[in-house]
């Protein structure tokens, strides 16, 4: 099969779970975005794309093609109506979430990635295939029309307005994308549209097409409702309880990716142990003992030159979480600058 046959087999079987969403916006003026569904009637939008407008019609325009689980027949397109939310992001995620009444049709979802800013290296996806799909307006069509192209993703970003990665990508920006999916090759999403990155009145298109990685979709869905990757539990399935990165601007650094500081707590339910680096001696030492006054730790050298501490009981997670919260805020009031961090859902909430 070729790569082309490949996307095409992704594109039919995630088309049917985007859907435009038509909205009035404060002005007066009709807009159209477009928002995708990850399961049990949850979808995932840009923030901007119905933040303080009134939302006249959300709908498929494509056959959905139902898993073997689900039947395996064609359902035709449907209107859908918003029974739970929209909920928003933190101020600077252009990101929303929002529950529909699926009735008694299902509707394919699309899988997203478990990836993570702390987990993400400067180079990783750099260079990969994606498939965008979604709603941008087309001149004299009667009706929205679902439009999808290929791209690449060609550089990791951070940008000033959103502490959460952006990706750059090769395909061109046009409104009505925002809040459509970028998926890999197995129709994973990655990612989601949300903003042309131009100058002053440059046209939308002439910028370069902006994907807020799927991260905080992920977890709003899994604050929100409950939404799970792996079965009983919200979020992703990870054994990293707590996690960030920090960066010294006094550094100077040429990199986004560069740290001068971290932290990694790891709890899988049968091992445990804690991570500290920090490039100042002193400033480690500190953070040491703000985590040990929480909940006492022992230093184990490992054999590569590396050290962990190790919880010298079996604390709970909640008070683990805690005494990383200190040590980030240690690192913050010291000037560095938090530039990435992950934390448990399914190890910090009851099963759902």
């Amino acid at each position: 099969m070729t790569e082309k046959s490949a996307f095409q087999e992704t594109y039919m079987r995630a088309a049917g779970a985007v859907a435009f969403v038509a909205i009035v916006d404060a002005k007066g003026d009709e807009r159209i975005g477009s928002a995708f569904h990850i399961g049990k009637g949850i979808f995932v939008t840009a923030r901007h794309v119905i933040e303080g407008a009134t939302i006249n019609e959300i709908a498929t325009t494509k056959s959905a093609h139902l898993s073997e689980e689900a039947g395996g027949k064609t359902a035709p397109p449907r209107r859908l109506e918003i029974v739970d939310g929209p909920y928003f992001g933190p101020d600077g995620l252009d990101v929303a979430v929002f529950r529909v009444d699926l009735g008694d049709t299902p509707l394919p979802a699309i899988s997203v990635s478990q990836h993570t800013d702390v987990s993400l290296g400067e180079n990783d996806l750099v260079l990969s295939d994606i498939l965008v799909i979604g709603y941008p307006p087309i001149p004299f069509t009667t009706i929205p029309s679902q439009v999808v192209t290929l791209g690449q993703i060609n550089a990791v970003v951070r940008v000033r307005h959103s502490p959460v990665l952006h990706f750059i990508a090769s395909a061109m920006a046009r409104g009505g994308f925002s809040g459509g999916a970028a998926l890999d090759q197995s129709g994973t999403a990655l990612a989601l549209v949300t903003e042309s990155l131009g100058q002053g009145d440059m046209p939308v298109e002439t910028g370069y097409m902006s994907l807020l990685s799927i991260e905080p979709a992920l977890d709003l869905a899994a604050e929100k409702f409950g939404f799970s990757t792996h079965g009983g539990y919200p979020g992703r399935y990870s054994d990293t309880l707590f996690a960030a990165k920090f960066s010294n601007p006094s550094s100077d650094s040429l990199s986004s990716f560069i740290y001068d500081a971290s932290l990694y707590v790891y709890d899988d339910d049968h091992d445990l142990f804690v991570e500290i680096n920090c490039a100042d001696e002193p400033l480690l030492a500190e953070a040491v003992a703000s985590y040990h006054a929480i909940t006492p730790v022992k230093r184990v050298d490992v054999d590569d030159g590396s050290v962990l501490y190790i919880p010298e009981e079996n604390p709970p997670a909640k008070l683990l979480l805690e005494a990383g919260e200190a040590v980030a805020a240690l690192f913050e009031r010291s000037g560095y600058k938090r530039m990435a961090s992950e934390r448990s859902q399914w190890q910090l909430k009851p099963k759902y």
